[in-house]
């Protein structure tokens, strides 16, 4: 059965507006993440510190930055199923090890987890190359393997987490509130 078009039409520009959502969210998140948990904690810049038009030009710089990878990428990428296996190959072999090492490993830092992401990362896509089989399944390991090495060795060579952010992350962990959490919790 099929629909008449002006219902087809409705529901064609849903799906793609659906799809433009969530690539728009993904892409927003991806700049702002990149712009101020990596670039900014490298360059050892306050965030805050920084004006609100610098952070609306950078944040707009790294989107349209960003955006043109997306668009590239999908134009190597043709299929939806590869394009995806690629981004949870990634997801995994670079992300996994920093995660699971920074909830596990107290001696982890971030010296050592951002290190680990690029590492795990390069060496995922990196095998995924070589390989020449975008679903093989080797590259993960790869990633794991070398951002697990990465990881240890960075958060070893660099100096340890402060004891007072420690602390603020046992605190959290434990699901206690600040002060300020308090009293913004009593007023409302």
């Amino acid at each position: 059965m099929q629909l008449p078009p002006l219902l087809a039409g409705l529901v064609l520009a849903a799906a793609l507006a659906a799809v433009m959502s969530t690539s728009s969210g993904a892409l927003i998140a991806t700049a702002t993440v990149f712009s101020q948990d990596i670039v900014a904690r490298l360059r050892g810049r306050d965030i805050e510190a920084a004006s609100e038009h610098d952070h609306i030009r950078s944040n707009r710089l790294y989107v349209a930055g960003f955006g043109i990878v997306m668009v590239l990428i999908a134009c190597a990428l043709q299929d939806v199923v590869a394009a995806l296996t690629v981004a949870y190959d990634i997801l995994v072999g670079g992300l996994l090890v920093p995660i699971l090492g920074g909830l596990i490993w107290r001696r982890g830092t971030n010296v050592g987890a951002v290190a680990a992401m690029a590492v795990g990362t390069v060496a995922t896509l990196a095998t995924l190359i070589a390989f020449g089989d975008i679903y093989a399944v080797e590259p993960i390991y790869f990633g794991l393997a070398s951002g697990l090495v990465v990881f240890v060795v960075g958060s070893l060579l660099s100096k340890p987490t402060a004891p007072e952010v420690m602390a603020e992350w046992d605190r959290r962990s434990r699901g206690e509130q600040t002060v300020g959490q308090q009293v913004t919790d009593a007023t409302i």
